[in-house]
């Protein structure tokens, strides 16, 4: 009996904690940074840090409540984004790094620079991570541009998804892609997606194109341009799994990194790639 009541009391505990928690989010997170100025958003910087040296002062005390935030559904969008980079200075786990995967499905886009969103789910999906649900949610912003300093680099709308899916199997992610597709208003914004179907690999993917080729529904300037593309690729046969595997390793290697070099070495093992891959 008195091992149940200790239970009981350590669960209301942490019940009323987590509430406080919440409070505490809701606080601090209380603003919009696309609505602010640069002046307004460099006023909020310290209460964040204060927030991040709150929890990571007392990791055991804050990382579940802090979990339970980035599971909510109803926090301040900027959090998901924030809160996940702060979950990750809490915990090396798997779970965590997935969780902070999963967060960033639920941020506001204006809200962080794209090359920095962008840079957060490569670095995410190098630690192990599927980010496809929170890569694909860039198709969610028509306005979405990671610019890329260092190399002078501009990635328009659906070009920045060519450094993350192709990192993955595409059975994982190319009935979801070819969904995103469908709700894309843009002409030129669906012609920046075009090449993540070659990159994908596989058959349904050139099934699709040839589909879109096919469609008198489709702007002209779309089935022109997936003729282009689908003349400079087509999927070959082969049995030589072993070859293929390779490729996709040195692959994903390469996608290690975001410039313009990694997308011409990207161009050049996808071509080996198809020459080696097999449809079912």
């Amino acid at each position: 009996m008195r091992k149940l009541t200790l239970l009981i009391s350590v669960i209301i505990s942490n019940s009323f904690y987590g509430q406080d928690f919440h409070s505490k989010v809701n606080t601090v997170y209380n603003f919009f940074p696309h609505k602010m100025t640069s002046e307004e958003q460099s006023a909020v910087f310290p209460k964040l840090d204060n927030f991040f040296a709150l929890v990571t002062k007392d990791k055991d005390k804050y990382i579940e409540p802090l979990r339970i935030e980035l599971q909510r559904n109803d926090n301040n969008p900027y959090f998901y984004f924030d809160g996940g980079i702060l979950l990750m200075e809490c915990s090396k786990s798997d779970k965590d790094i997935q969780l902070a995967a999963d967060a960033l499905t639920k941020v506001d886009l204006r809200d962080v620079p794209h090359e920095v969103y962008l840079g957060q789910l490569l670095k995410l999906s190098i630690k192990g991570a599927n980010v496809i649900d929170a890569a694909l949610h860039i198709l969610d912003d028509s306005t979405f541009q990671a610019f890329i300093p260092q190399h002078v680099l501009t990635l328009k709308y659906g070009e920045s998804l060519k450094f993350i899916l192709p990192r993955y199997n595409s059975d994982l992610y190319i009935k979801k892609l070819i969904s995103k597709f469908g709700q894309i208003k843009s002409i030129d914004n669906k012609i920046s997606c075009l090449d993540l179907f070659i990159y994908a690999n596989c058959c349904e993917a050139d099934q699709f194109l040839l589909l879109l080729k096919a469609d008198t529904n489709q702007s002209q300037k779309i089935r022109d341009k997936v003729e282009e593309t689908i003349k400079l690729t087509t999927v070959s046969q082969s049995q030589n799994d072993k070859k293929y595997s390779k490729y996709f390793d040195k692959r994903k290697e390469t996608l290690n990194r975001i410039s313009d070099e990694a997308i011409d070495e990207l161009n050049t093992v996808t071509l080996d790639m198809r020459k080696s891959y097999k449809c079912n």
